[in-house]
């Protein structure tokens, strides 16, 4: 009993490491009686198989194996259409204009003498918009 104490106190004192040095010392007082002989018996019969465990998930996909050789050629497309012809435009204006050329004002000023000074360019009308608003550039 005596040495049952020592052990908790070195437990208490040394903590989980006292009380493993102080078994580990008084292992032998801990042991109960060796039994009739003290030989380990013959082996006993082999017992049955057990049933096989369920499959487990499955594990991630590996990586991609190299790029095959090229497969064969496909067959021909269809022959392309005709293009359309591009209108022909019938006005060509002036300053190389691809459509009509127009001279509108753009700038009007009042000189020291009370007189308008007038700028004028020549716009190139192309064609229409579908919201049939023509649109201008000017050139």
């Amino acid at each position: 009993m005596g040495k049952m104490v020592l052990t908790c106190v070195l437990a208490l004192v040394f903590g989980c490491v006292g009380a493993a040095g102080a078994v580990s010392v008084l292992h032998d007082s801990f042991q109960g009686p060796q039994g009739p002989t003290g030989l380990t018996g013959a082996t006993g019969p082999a017992g049955q198989d057990g049933l096989d465990g369920i499959d487990g998930k499955a594990g991630r996909n590996g990586r991609d194996g190299k790029p095959g050789p090229r497969g064969p050629r496909g067959r021909a497309g269809a022959p392309g259409k005709d293009a359309t012809p591009a209108p022909r435009v019938s006005d060509l204006g002036t300053l190389r204009c691809a459509g009509r050329s127009v001279s509108v004002i753009t700038d009007a000023r009042i000189t020291a003498r009370q007189q308008l000074r007038v700028t004028r360019k020549n716009v190139c009308i192309v064609g229409s918009t579908p919201a049939g608003v023509q649109q201008l550039s000017a050139r």
